[in-house]
C-alpha cells in the first residue's frame, strides 16, 4: 500500500491508497453475520409525522431517546427506544419566544446541556431544554464569521455540533448552499470565539462531476449527489454518494486522511453514463432515470460498542421482467477504515439509519405507523 504525504495550508493531508480486493482476501479472522428484526413504536394515540422519513432526527447522548421534528404539529417528538413508545413532546410556534420560523426544520442537534439547534434554510435556531428561543445563528450576517470567508463562499447550516455545543462542524462552498449537495471542504466554527477554520476536501469535487443541469426559458435547476458528514472519535467523517471512499479529518492531529475502495461488489465510483445537461423536462427526467440506475454509496455509521464502521450502498439492475431491482450491500470497516467484510443481499435498504448499542436501526413506515428494522451484527 503506497502512501503519499503532502503539506497543504495549515494541516497535513495524507492520501491512503485504494483497497482493491476480493471478498476472500478480507481479514481472515473476522467472521460476520447478522439478524433482522422489526419493532413498532407505540404513539400512545399521538400523530407522528413520517412523510420526511425522520430525516434530520437525532439521538440523545445515551442513545435511548430519538428526537424527531413533527412539522405539521410544530412539535418535537421524543421517542423512547427502550420502551418503544412516545416519551414526551415539546411544542413550538412559528414566531415568538418559541418560534421555529416559517421554513421547515431540516436537522436537529442536541447538546449535553439539553440545548437544541434547529437548522433551516434561513439559519440555525438555538433553544434551551424547555424550547425557548435563545439565538438565531446565520453565518451570512455574522460579520465576525463571514469576514473570515473567501469571496462568494458560503457555510452550510446543516452540520454537527460538539456535545458541549462549543463547536459547529459543517461545510463551505463557493457554489451556494443547497442542503447537502454542495461542498468544497469543512468549516469548523468555534461558537465562543467565532474563529473559523476551513479544510479543503479534494474528494468533494466529485459532487460537481455528477450534477445534472436543467435550463429552459431562463430558469435553471441542478440535481446533484449527496455528501454525508458525521463525527466520531474526534474525527470528522465525510463521504459522498458518488465515490466509494471516505475522507477523515482528525481534529486533534489536524490531518486529513483519504481512503478509496474497489471490490467485486462495488466499483470505485459511479460510471457517470448519463447526460449532464437537459433542455426539456422530459430530457431532465430521462437523465435522472439513467443516473438512478448507477451505484449509490451510503454514509458511514460508527458503532462505539464494536469499534467498527458500517455502510450500506446500493447497486441496481433490470431483471427479466424489466423491473428495477435494488441490491443493498453492507460494508464493514475497522477504526482505521480498513475494509473487513462486504456482503450483498439487503435489498432496498433505504431510509433513516443510526447505530444504537451496536445495532443498526432503520426507520420503516408500516401503514403510517413508526417502526424500525434492527440489524444485529454477530461478530467473532
Amino acid at each position: 500500500m503506497r502512501k503519499s504525504l503532502f503539506y497543504l495550508s495549515s494541516f497535513w493531508i495524507l492520501f491512503a491508497c485504494s483497497q482493491k480486493e476480493a471478498n476472500e482476501n478480507f481479514t481472515g479472522n473476522f467472521s460476520f453475520s447478522y439478524t433482522l428484526d422489526t419493532v413498532h413504536i407505540n404513539s400512545l394515540g399521538t400523530f407522528f409525522f413520517l412523510n420526511n422519513g425522520l430525516s434530520g432526527s437525532t439521538l440523545s447522548e445515551d442513545s435511548r431517546y430519538l428526537y424527531t421534528y413533527n412539522r405539521p404539529k410544530l412539535r418535537l417528538d421524543i421517542i423512547d427506544l427502550e420502551e418503544l413508545n412516545l416519551k414526551d413532546t415539546l411544542s413550538f410556534d412559528i414566531e415568538g419566544p418559541k418560534g421555529v420560523g416559517s421554513l421547515s426544520v431540516l436537522q436537529i442537534n442536541l447538546t449535553d446541556s439539553g440545548k437544541l439547534h434547529f437548522a433551516t434554510f434561513e439559519g440555525i435556531r438555538e433553544f434551551d431544554a424547555e424550547g425557548n428561543l435563545l439565538k438565531i445563528h446565520n453565518w451570512d450576517t455574522d460579520e465576525a464569521i463571514s469576514s473570515q470567508l473567501g469571496q462568494d463562499q458560503m457555510i452550510s447550516f446543516l452540520g454537527e455540533f460538539s456535545r458541549d455545543g462549543s463547536n459547529f462542524y459543517g461545510t463551505y462552498s463557493a457554489f451556494g448552499r443547497a442542503a447537502n449537495t454542495m461542498a468544497d471542504g469543512l468549516a469548523i466554527i468555534n461558537m465562543e470565539t467565532s474563529k473559523l477554520k476551513t479544510v479543503e476536501v479534494p474528494a468533494l469535487k466529485a459532487l460537481k462531476e455528477y450534477e445534472i443541469n436543467f435550463e429552459v426559458d431562463g430558469l435553471s435547476t441542478t440535481s446533484g449527489d449527496q455528501y454525508f458528514l458525521s463525527i466520531s472519535n474526534q474525527k470528522l467523517i465525510i463521504s459522498q454518494s458518488s465515490i466509494n471512499g471516505v475522507s477523515v479529518y482528525d481534529l486533534q492531529q489536524d490531518s486529513l486522511l483519504v481512503y478509496s475502495y474497489e471490490t467485486e461488489l462495488l466499483p470505485a465510483r459511479k460510471p457517470g453514463n448519463f447526460p449532464r445537461r437537459a433542455n426539456s423536462m422530459e430530457a431532465f427526467e430521462e437523465a435522472m432515470n439513467e443516473k438512478s440506475k448507477e451505484p449509490y454509496f451510503g454514509s458511514f455509521l460508527y458503532s462505539e460498542k464494536d469499534q467498527l464502521y458500517y455502510r450500506v450502498s446500493f447497486t441496481k439492475a433490470i431483471n427479466g421482467s424489466e423491473e428495477l431491482v435494488w441490491n443493498g450491500i453492507l460494508s464493514v470497516f475497522d477504526e482505521n477504515f480498513k475494509l473487513l467484510y462486504e456482503e450483498e443481499g439487503l435489498g432496498r435498504y433505504s431510509g433513516k439509519t443510526f447505530i444504537r448499542d451496536g445495532k443498526i436501526y432503520r426507520f420503516i413506515n408500516l401503514e403510517d405507523e413508526m417502526a424500525f428494522e434492527i440489524l444485529t451484527p454477530v461478530i467473532n
